[in-house]
């Protein structure tokens, strides 16, 4: 998950009836509420979207993974899942403003037993990595560990690391610095039988017990060729290293490895909802992911964000004045074992319809909106925090970010950076070019004293407590959180998805053009719109329309003639609202 830092909004200027967005925004165009659903004089257009409108959903979803606790709660392949997912198709469906449709794929997972490494009749226990090897039956070997670095550290993040481990050998690694994947390769590559890695957080400086595990840890694709591996806690690992370091060189400390999985095949489907109002032309996707992990309920992680889709869902379909762009929701499956719902379906694009792919020009992500120990993150797509290295952020991202701070920072709300990581479903967005933004509360990150000054809350504790655990419950869900994220979420909607109103513009008080002389014959001309000509919301392809909402205008337009042509534009504009209004609705009969 994304790492935070602090930043404070200035004073708040008060704002006419329009839409907080960036002042900078791709095109430069000023941000108008469309007509029919003006904002209030002191504050932005939300869609009306409140915490209260999430918590209906979210209170849903976690009753139903609730009912399934003994089955996997909401993991991809459950029922509890499934059931879930056909709550969420029914809310959208009955909307009347969605063409709902699932996206099915097959994703091996793995069914956990024991982990544990026994050593001198001690049992230290431990937890897996979702899909590493496991051991056949009770294995007995030798300890021994990689070799030490600079810092004295034991990491094994270079093949020479593991040189000298004996064939076969149980290693025990420490986490850190480079990936789980890459410490279970080089180790199996050098011959381990088992590998255990064990948790080298300090409390001191990261807020968690030496006897925390790294629990449903994900560690690369499956392969078969490496040795069985699981994790232990730091306090574990450390009373282990300590006994080998102690050892006579020819009185190896042994262990007996256990490690009893089962590999499956899990059966899903991503949940993708189109707005049957908007041009085709341009999609804003907004996605979240709906499963959570075996161990718990995953209220926070990620029934939250799922809520959000489905109440802001019904803000879109209430909405007096229909979308100009299309709108996209996505709830993705298979999040928890490496973002793999989402990335199929950017694959699944990029292979089969590249020009689909073309026409979606924005992404928003929303995971985790309720930690209970909460901050207000933004993906830091500008760089101003995080330098974000190893990550390619698309051109426009840096405009999606501002849409949210210039929302927090017009409602006096206190924002941190949340580091632009990829480590949720934006990153196959991202890989192919879409700009992409998003929110986030917190996880497992610690929250400072300058934070908790800001956001209330306890420092030197991780934001989420809860954080893939079984206390991932309703109960601590921060409502708090989730109605300062809510309003967010309706604003970002409607900046990219609704184009604004232009305003009129006064006519000269003295003629600049001489009189025209009237045509000897008259000639048909098409009838004025009642709001501002605008462009199309975005071309095929297009990056850099993230703020379309409304076309540059040309020139002069024509002077009003009288006030009975500023009468009748008012009639033809409410008939025309009248008629989007009843379109829709016949459309969704």
């Amino acid at each position: 998950m994304p790492r935070t830092t602090l930043s404070t909004p200035p004073p708040r200027a008060r704002r006419a009836t329009c839409l907080i967005a960036a002042g900078a925004l791709v095109g430069g165009s000023l941000l108008i509420a469309p007509a029919a659903t003006a904002a209030p004089e002191d504050g932005p257009e939300t869609l009306g979207l409140t915490g209260a409108d999430v918590m209906t959903h979210l209170t849903e979803i976690a009753e139903i993974t609730e009912s399934y606790a003994d089955q996997g709660y909401r993991a991809f392949y459950s029922p509890g899942y499934t059931a879930a997912a056909e709550y969420a198709e029914q809310v959208l469906e009955d909307s009347g403003a969605f063409t709902v449709t699932r996206q099915e794929f097959e994703e091996p997972y793995s069914v956990f037993g024991d982990a544990s490494l026994t050593v001198d009749g001690t049992v230290y226990e431990g937890s897996h990595f979702d899909l590493s090897e496991g051991t056949d039956a009770p294995y007995t070997a030798p300890l021994a560990q990689p070799a030490e670095d600079a810092d004295g550290l034991r990491l094994g993040c270079v093949a020479d690391d593991f040189a000298d481990i004996p064939d076969g050998a149980i290693v025990l690694v420490q986490r850190g610095v480079c990936t789980f994947e890459e410490k279970i390769g080089f180790a199996s590559t050098a011959g381990a039988g088992a590998v255990f890695v064990y948790n080298n957080t300090r409390p001191a400086e990261e807020g968690v017990s030496p006897e925390d595990q790294l629990t449903n840890v994900a560690s690369g694709p499956r392969n078969e060729a490496n040795a069985p591996a699981a994790t232990l806690p730091q306090a574990s690992g450390e009373t282990l290293a300590a006994l080998i370091d102690a050892a006579p060189a020819d009185t190896p400390v042994e262990g007996t490895a256990e490690i009893v999985k089962e590999f499956l095949i899990g059966k899903t489907f991503n949940v993708i909802a189109d707005t049957i109002a908007g041009d085709p032309e341009d999609t804003i996707v907004i996605g979240a992911h709906l499963d959570g992990v075996p161990e718990g309920p995953g209220v926070n992680d990620n029934a939250s964000g799922s809520a959000a889709i489905l109440a802001l869902a019904e803000k879109i379909a209430a909405s007096d004045v229909p979308n100009d762009k299309r709108i996209r929701l996505a709830l993705w499956s298979a999040e928890e074992v490496g973002l793999v719902g989402s990335t199929r379906y950017v694959a699944d694009l990029v292979a089969n319809d590249p020009a689909e792919l073309g026409r979606i020009s924005a992404y928003l992500n929303y995971d985790m909106i309720g930690s209970e120990n909460f901050t207000v993150g933004v993906y830091d797509a500008n760089r101003s925090t995080f330098a974000a290295e190893g990550v390619d952020i698309p051109e426009g991202s840096a405009e999606l970010e501002k849409i949210y701070t210039d929302y927090f920072d017009g409602v006096d709300q206190p924002w941190i950076d949340s580091e632009y990581s990829g480590r949720s479903d934006y990153q196959a967005f991202i890989d192919n070019g879409i700009p992409a933004g998003g929110l986030f509360s917190g996880a497992d990150d610690v929250k400072t004293a300058e934070q908790a000054a800001v956001f209330g809350g306890e420092a030197g504790v991780i934001m989420d407590r809860n954080y893939h655990t079984v206390d991932d419950t309703l109960a601590n869900v921060s409502r708090e959180s989730i109605d300062i994220f809510a309003p967010a979420i309706g604003n970002a909607a409607a900046v990219l998805a609704w184009n604004a109103v232009v305003p009129p513009v006064e006519p000269s008080p003295e003629p600049t053009d001489p009189p025209v002389e009237p045509s000897p014959e008259p000639s048909v001309s098409a009838s004025p719109s009642p709001t501002a000509t605008t462009a199309p919301a975005g071309t095929t392809g297009s990056r850099g329309n993230l703020a379309n909402t409304g076309s540059e205008v040309e020139g002069s337009p024509l002077p009003l003639i009288g006030a009975g042509m500023l009468g009748l534009g008012v009639l033809i504009a409410a008939g025309t609202i009248i008629h989007r209004r009843r379109s829709r609705s016949g459309d969704a009969s």
